[in-house]
């Protein structure tokens, strides 16, 4: 009677066989995604590193960092378990070895370009050129994504996210922890990053953020004629907001709903405010309109200190107040709480431009949820600066190619589905590669629920790949 091992009635041996067998048997269609975007051509075109291994390419190091983010990895090391998959490396994933990873990782940093870089001082560097280039590869994927629906209008979403870090190296935040504070721009009809700027901790969200704005439409297709920005009082700037009102030619038009900041001024502007110019603002939910807590307003108003060029027409300020449950006060003593926004768009009913500026809270902060939990964003490899900012960065086009393989090759009912749920049901499949005659073929489970979708997911894929 043989000894139990465990629990359960199996004795655990090793694979001695020459069976090539594989944990990721879906990864292969992440892989195809890369290639039918043109990423390795894209990458060969714009990046330029010096090889610690000569046998791999910069689209090696970038396809294998993008298959270990989609797997569920978190760090350099976490490379050698995709490495060790002979049924992957039969396909043809060049996994590199962490160290020749992490090597390629610090040929992205500069360090003379941080010269101003100070724990009191906010300071943001010039990217190196690698890293630029990165960011053209992006865009680029982004008009192939993008090419056959000729989309003409844009949402863009923008916002700042804390990635904690107790790296000596890493600088506090307005929080009072230790981290780095990311701009990221979404496109949200889309599902697309489109643009990301890696910062220290101690960098003012608000700064700067004109440079983010420019470089996301710069990204999107000549097919859009319309942006518009939705964000928080980070974008209250005069000099994004004049910019945005500003028609140039050769640039889309520019319509923006901006959570404006509570000056005083506004505040008693809106606590002016007759009582019958107060509405609900109602909440769609599955059983229809709501009305809860919060009300708003139309009020008239403009800032002591020019926001906006002469000739401009003025903006449209929406006012929103927060009741307290019955019978309680806030606790500064107020009867309302208030909040407000800045828009250009006149022509909107005022509930429905204040629920879909509200909107961006369900894509922007899900979308940073996603890179920092689901995606390998939220662990920062190294002390140095532009180790960082490019791991920021591949996890954006992770992010970007796993939305492009659903809305491409995976039916609609798929696009909502978690990075989790995506790898459960699909990436995460046990599979055997095996050689006959000339043919490669992966074999995975008899009956798997998913394998008739998983054929036709290639065959979207490969009519994309020439689209």
């Amino acid at each position: 009677m043989s000894i139990a091992q465990g629990i359960l009635p199996f004795q655990l041996i090793e694979n001695t066989s020459k069976l090539l067998l594989t944990s990721f048997a879906g990864l292969p269609l992440v892989m195809e995604t890369f290639r039918a975007l043109g990423l390795p051509q894209s990458i060969r075109k714009h990046l330029s590193i010096l090889q610690k291994e000569v046998k791999y390419q910069e689209a090696d190091y970038i396809e294998s960092f993008i298959s270990l983010f989609a797997a569920g990895g978190e760090c350099v090391e976490d490379l050698d378990l995709l490495r060790r998959d002979e049924g992957l490396s039969k396909i043809g994933l060049r996994v590199p070895s962490p160290e020749a990873a992490r090597w390629f990782l610090n040929a992205f940093h500069e360090e003379e370009l941080l010269s101003g870089r100070l724990p009191q001082k906010a300071f943001i560097p010039e990217e190196t050129e690698n890293l630029k280039g990165l960011k053209v590869v992006r865009r680029e994927m982004i008009q192939k994504a993008t090419r056959k629906e000729g989309p003409w209008k844009a949402t863009i979403d923008l916002d700042a996210v804390i990635v904690e870090s107790q790296k000596q190296e890493a600088y506090f935040t307005y929080l009072g922890e230790k981290g780095y504070q990311p701009v990221t721009a979404y496109w949200a009809e889309q599902d697309l990053i489109v643009a990301d700027e890696f910062r220290d901790g101690n960098v003012p969200a608000r700064m700067d953020l004109l440079r983010v704005a420019k470089d996301a439409i710069s990204a999107l297709p000549p097919t859009v004629r319309l942006v518009r920005f939705r964000s928080d009082s980070a974008a209250y700037v005069h000099e994004f907001l004049d910019w945005c009102r500003q028609e140039i030619p050769g640039r889309p038009r520019i319509e923006f709903a901006i959570s404006a900041e509570m000056t005083e001024e506004l505040r008693r502007a809106i606590e002016s405010l007759p009582e019958e110019a107060w509405k609900p603002l109602r909440k769609i939910t599955e059983e229809g309109w709501i009305v809860g807590r919060k009300e708003w307003a139309e009020v008239e108003f403009v800032p002591t200190k020019p926001s906006r060029k002469k000739r401009m027409k003025p903006d449209r300020y929406l006012a929103i107040r927060i009741r307290p449950a019955q019978g309680e006060l806030f606790g500064d003593g107020n009867p309302y709480h208030y909040f407000a926004v800045v828009t250009n768009m006149w022509s909107w009913n005022g509930e429905r431009l204040l629920q879909w500026q509200r909107e961006r809270c369900g894509t922007i902060e899900k979308i940073h949820d996603v890179m920092k939990n689901d995606l390998a964003a939220g662990v920062l490899p190294s002390k140095r600066f532009f180790v960082n900012s490019v791991w920021w960065r591949l996890n954006t086009l992770a992010y970007n190619i796993l939305s492009i393989l659903k809305r491409k090759a995976l039916p609609q009912s798929w696009w909502p589905l978690r990075l989790k749920a995506l790898r459960f049901q699909l990436l995460h499949i046990a599979g055997r590669v095996i050689e006959h005659g000339r043919k490669l073929l992966l074999k995975i489970t008899q009956n798997h629920p998913h394998f008739q979708l998983y054929q036709e997911a290639r065959k979207k894929l490969l009519i994309f790949s020439s689209a």
